[in-house]
């Protein structure tokens, strides 16, 4: 019990290599206006994030949907 009350009060480790730039990144980014995503830029996230957990993305057919 008292290694789960360490554990969460500890910090979150520092991002390394490609998170830290993403982070850094989005930091210095400007606020976005609007909060929503473009379907478009919605779909790429999706794709890159299937991606980085070694899933395979499913290509839609433009008339299936």
């Amino acid at each position: 019990m008292v290694v789960l009350l360490l554990m969460a009060a500890a910090p979150a480790p520092v991002p390394v290599g490609e998170a830290r730039r993403v982070v850094e990144a989005q930091l210095k980014a400007p606020v976005r206006e609007d909060a929503e995503l473009s379907a478009e830029e919605a779909a790429v996230i999706r794709q890159r994030y299937l991606e980085s957990i070694g899933r395979r993305v499913e290509r839609a057919v433009d008339g299936a949907r």
